[in-house]
């Protein structure tokens, strides 16, 4: 069976814009390990406690700190792929032309957020990324840094969907059907 037609041809990817991918498709796997390491330690917890009756120091905190970090590394690869939120209502109902300025405007203000947060949380660890975790003693700094680190890489993914183009939603649901 054929896909639909598009409504607008969809662009090759640049040479950038395949280096950008391969680069989130490490940090994908970076998050799946991240997530699967979440999963297994609190599997672990669960049935230390409730078959064993006991507990294990500090894996709460090594739950959250995996937790922030897949966060933080998360949003900036859901930017290249097109699936960061967003409500595109109105952009979709839009001609193309305005669409896609839209977009762009979209991603401009993005990075001007993410730019604006990696400097505020710059400072913020300045401040407060001494003081050390409860159980596990580590340098908050630690988890902080997550925070400007996904920021700056939102930044950067949008600077590559801004200068490589974007693949529309419609696009890349028919991207996704003809590789099943």
């Amino acid at each position: 069976m054929n896909p639909p037609p598009l409504a607008q041809p969809m662009a090759e990817d640049t040479a950038l814009m395949r280096v950008m991918r391969r680069f989130a498709s490490l940090l994908e796997n970076l998050i799946a390990a991240l997530i699967a390491a979440v999963f297994l330690l609190c599997l672990a917890l669960v049935i230390l406690r409730y078959v064993f009756s006991i507990g294990f120091a500090g894996a709460e905190e090594v739950m959250r700190f995996l937790f922030v970090y897949s966060t933080a590394l998360g949003a900036s690869v859901a930017i290249l792929r097109g699936e960061h939120i967003r409500i595109s209502v109105l952009v979709d109902a839009l001609p193309t032309a305005i669409a896609v300025w839209l977009n762009r405007l979209r991603h401009c203000l993005v990075m001007l957020f993410n730019g604006y947060l990696a400097w505020l949380s710059i400072s913020w660890i300045g401040q407060v990324g001494r003081f050390r975790s409860a159980v596990l003693d580590v340098p908050n700094w630690v988890v902080q840094i997550s925070v400007p680190i996904g920021a700056l890489l939102v930044i950067l993914f949008s600077l590559a969907v801004l200068v490589g183009g974007e693949r529309p939603s419609a696009q890349r649901e028919v991207v996704q059907e003809g590789q099943a």
